[in-house]
């Protein structure tokens, strides 16, 4: 833009005017509309190029509607590059879902995976990388020692990895293997760990995140500090307080330091605390979110009777939209809602893993119940991508299954400034079906999938290869970011090890200021980094897979 502006005298141009914004956005403002303008502290627009000597030159001022025309012709032409730039697809609109409201599906046609032909397959290749970061050495060390593993996670807020082993914990810099930090405080063997935030006021400055670890008996809040890149754990806890006999399977913790717990009776725990304790409260307390007050009046074989227990193996928190889904080790899935300003917990909804397969199946008759069936994983849509559907779950068969928490007449066709709606409901809007499927396809199906993850058009799968091996399937619509239909490359990777967590490293925030749809990343690809997944082996080893995007 710059050299434009400097080939017809302007400068450079005013810092309050932004021609990077997309129509719609606050920020945008036509490239016509912004030519037609003096620019502050410089003459008026024909003096701009014109001196007065010149003036009365004739052969000079009959370059002037040329010079004109010559601006206006760019400023179209940027205006037409930014057009085609946000006109994307919705993802709603590419799965091609109606105001009828009848659910659809994909992934049966050769066009939907075109990359079986190798040369875009190859391509596909060139666009992610994979990097391998062994553990540090004196970690290895341990491992001569120890005949099993408690339990391995990522924690991508502070860029760490964990390992416990009976009641130790270990982080370590998962970028790069360094940095090795250790915890010894416990006497029983550590079931989870999770990370949050310190709610505000309540701690010393310094302490800039609590690590939450849960074992049989107890959950202990310890505090973070760092110096530089290094990571120091204080060794006194903050908080600890007992679990009553919950085992406690997962942990996740909100933006605004809420800190949840799903335990082995199928219950959502969350860990609360204040700077002060009074007379009817104590400083730190763990609130059950699943069971009603008067199921604790009740006698155990009662609550028996009504409640079967469904481990909760995994907890999702949508930040933008304030709802939390819960995923049972059964299958079934649970809505809550945190409350328009996420200070509240209610639950709205559930599907049990029955009414998944059949409703799956209701949508694609021809593709046995059994492919929909167990669950994987679950992972959000954030509401840039899809201000329409919210979550995805993939089947142990590779299948990704689409679902929305709003009636469908509040979905379709409603403008992006409406009113926000809180949700209702967990309803499945598509099928999408992995590679292999099609009826011409030769590729080789996903299956036995152990791990999942999905981000902004990009899954992730891991199924069994051989012997403590994993294979990973990686699907992007980044290769196709105009179609109008979900159309999806994908490649295959052999990793060492099983595979025991996946997440996306950091944060991937949106550059257009205002907007809710974000552009696609072939858009805003020399802008911002690309994308980096880390996956965490039993090897152990960490591999990153690179999402690069130069397309």
């Amino acid at each position: 833009m710059a050299s434009i502006h400097q080939s017809f005298g302007f400068g450079t141009p005013p810092a309050n005017r932004s021609l990077q914004g997309f129509p719609g956005s606050p920020g945008y403002q036509s490239s016509q509309s912004f030519y037609s303008q003096t620019p502050p502290g410089v003459a008026p627009y024909q003096h701009s190029l014109i001196s007065p000597t010149d003036a009365q030159s004739s052969s000079t001022i009959s370059h002037l509607p040329l010079a004109r025309d010559s601006i206006d012709v760019a400023g179209r032409t940027i205006d037409k590059c930014i057009l085609s730039d946000s006109s994307s697809a919705k993802l709603i609109d590419q799965l091609k879902i109606t105001k009828e409201g009848c659910p659809t599906h994909s992934g049966l046609s050769p066009s939907d995976y075109p990359q079986a032909a190798q040369s875009c397959r190859m391509l596909l290749k060139q666009c992610g990388t994979m990097k391998r970061v062994p553990l540090p050495q004196e970690l290895v060390e341990q491992f001569a020692h120890v005949e099993t593993i408690s339990s391995m996670g990522l924690l991508p807020q502070i860029g760490r990895a964990w390992l416990t082993i009976d009641s130790n914990i270990y982080l370590w810099n998962y970028r790069d293997g360094s940095d090795l930090a250790f915890y010894d405080g416990l006497s029983e063997a550590i079931l989870s760990a999770g990370i949050a935030k310190p709610k505000p006021n309540v701690f010393q400055p310094q302490i800039e995140y609590l690590l939450v670890l849960a074992t049989t008996v107890e959950i202990v809040l310890l505090g973070v500090t760092f110096s530089g890149d290094e990571i120091h754990v204080i060794p006194d806890p903050l908080f600890a307080l007992p679990t009553d006999g919950a085992f406690i399977l997962t942990i996740e913790a909100s933006d605004s330091g809420r800190i949840f717990l799903g335990a082995k009776d199928g219950c959502l725990y969350e860990v609360t605390y204040t700077s002060d304790s009074g007379w009817f409260s104590r400083r730190c307390k763990k609130i059950n979110h699943s069971r009603s007050a008067i199921s604790f009046l009740l006698p155990s074989f009662i609550n028996a009777a009504f409640y079967e227990d469904e481990p909760i193996v995994q907890i999702v928190i949508d930040e933008s939209r304030r709802l939390l889904y819960t995923r049972s080790d059964k299958g079934t899935l649970v809505l809550f809602d945190l409350g328009e300003n996420g200070s509240s917990v209610s639950r709205v909804a559930y599907m049990t893993l029955q009414n998944i397969a059949d409703a799956a199946h209701n949508i694609v008759s021809t593709i046995d119940k059994t492919c929909f069936r167990p669950l994987a994983g679950i992972s959000l849509i954030e509401s840039s991508e899809s201000p329409e559907l919210n979550l995805v779950a993939f089947s142990t068969s590779g299948v990704r299954m689409y679902f929305t928490c709003l009636p469908f007449n509040a979905i379709i066709g409603a403008p992006l400034t409406s009113p926000v709606q809180r949700y209702s409901g967990l309803t499945l809007t598509h099928i999408r079906l992995p590679p292999g499927f099609s009826v011409s396809s030769t590729s080789q199906k996903p299956s036995n999938v152990r791990a999942s993850y999905y981000c902004k058009g990009t899954s992730i799968l891991s199924s069994p290869h051989a012997d403590d091996t994993d294979t990973i399937w990686v699907a992007s619509s980044d290769m196709f970011p105009f179609s109008q239909t979900l159309t999806e490359g994908f490649s295959v990777e052999q990793l060492d090890g099983r595979v025991c967590d996946i997440v996306l490293d950091g944060v991937r925030n949106s550059i257009v200021g205002g907007l809710k749809m974000e552009p696609p990343a072939v858009v805003v690809q020399h802008s911002r980094p690309p994308a980096n997944f880390v996956i965490l082996t039993s090897q152990p080893v960490i591999c990153t897979y690179d999402g690069s995007t130069k397309l």
